[in-house]
């Protein structure tokens, strides 16, 4: 059985967004990208401690972690997110790598760049136009 999704804490909105925790200027482009194109909000965080900031204020639709930052904050952060208060927060990963197994180490769908095939069917299915 799938645990419910932690509520947001009081004052705080879901929203269709995503929060991306990634130091790469060419994966924000295409994020701020696809935003403008489907209507969604994109906010970036260089680090876990800057997307922990973010998520205290504001609960995303969709958290997305680049596995390819230094000191692998990306693996780090889902691994982390996934035991806290957010942990009902739908994450997906994104990397240059092509192991397959990192699917399974982080627990989530993997991209790959730099054209993240799939992904945006995969926000239109979660962000339905509105």
């Amino acid at each position: 059985m799938t645990p419910a999704p932690a509520p947001a804490p009081a004052g705080l909105v879901v929203s269709p967004s995503i929060l991306a925790i990634t130091d790469d200027p060419a994966l924000k482009d295409l994020l701020l990208e696809m935003a403008l194109a489907d209507g969604f909000g994109v906010r970036c965080a260089a680090s876990e401690a800057e997307a922990a900031s973010l998520l205290h204020r504001e609960r995303p639709g969709l958290l997305l972690a680049d596995l390819d930052m230094p000191g692998r904050a990306g693996v780090k952060f889902l691994r982390t997110l996934k035991q806290s208060l957010y942990r009902g927060i739908p994450c997906v990963a994104v990397t240059a790598s092509n192991d397959p197994m990192l699917s399974v180490a982080v627990d989530a769908p993997v991209f790959y760049k730099p054209d993240l095939e799939g992904f945006e069917a995969a926000l239109e299915r979660m962000f339905p136009p509105r």
